[in-house]
């Protein structure tokens, strides 16, 4: 089973709110390991440390994983960012559901990665962290696969996050 909680990247590497529902999520579920979109380059370019899941699993003793592709492995496997799609698209004028397609198509292939580092991660349950907008899509990956889905968190923020202004309905859901 794979716990999902979505949140934004902000708030996954600075907000240490979180760590106390992580933390709460992994007594709860017997969590086995920590798994994150987020990577070692997306860190430094941060100048930040560690994440907060890394934080967690650490402070448990328990396996951590990061899942996301560093910039030679999107390459490699062609994963786009959004951002350079939607940049790309300018010059030649795509629709904008033409451009969505893309977007939707590179982040299948990211999320299948993220599901191959899972499974060779080979520990169960494993609480995963990644940005809300991938919790639908991602868990649906995860259904067809046949691994079990908690989604503990669809877009968690903080009551901290919330009064700088995020929406309401971003509150952790508990």
């Amino acid at each position: 089973m794979v716990i999902v909680v979505g949140t934004s990247p902000t708030i996954q590497t600075a907000d240490l709110a979180l760590q106390t529902f992580l933390k709460s999520l992994c007594q709860e579920f017997k969590i086995q390991a920590v798994a994150e979109e987020m990577n070692e380059e997306a860190l430094a370019e941060n100048n930040c440390a560690a994440s907060i899941p890394m934080r967690v699993a650490n402070a448990l003793q328990i396996p951590h994983r990061f899942c996301d592709p560093n910039r030679i492995e999107r390459a490699k496997f062609e994963i786009r960012q959004e951002n350079d799609i939607r940049i790309s698209a300018f010059p030649s004028t795509l629709s904008e559901s033409e451009v969505g397609a893309r977007v939707a198509e590179s982040h299948a292939k990211r999320e299948r990665y993220w599901l191959k580092q899972l499974r060779s991660l080979n520990l169960w349950p494993v609480l995963f962290v990644c940005g809300a907008n991938h919790v639908p899509s991602f868990c649906h990956i995860l259904k067809e696969e046949g691994i079990g889905v908690h989604i503990a968190a669809e877009d968690w923020a903080s009551n901290s996050t919330v009064e700088r202004g995020a929406p309401l309905t971003a509150r952790p859901s508990r």
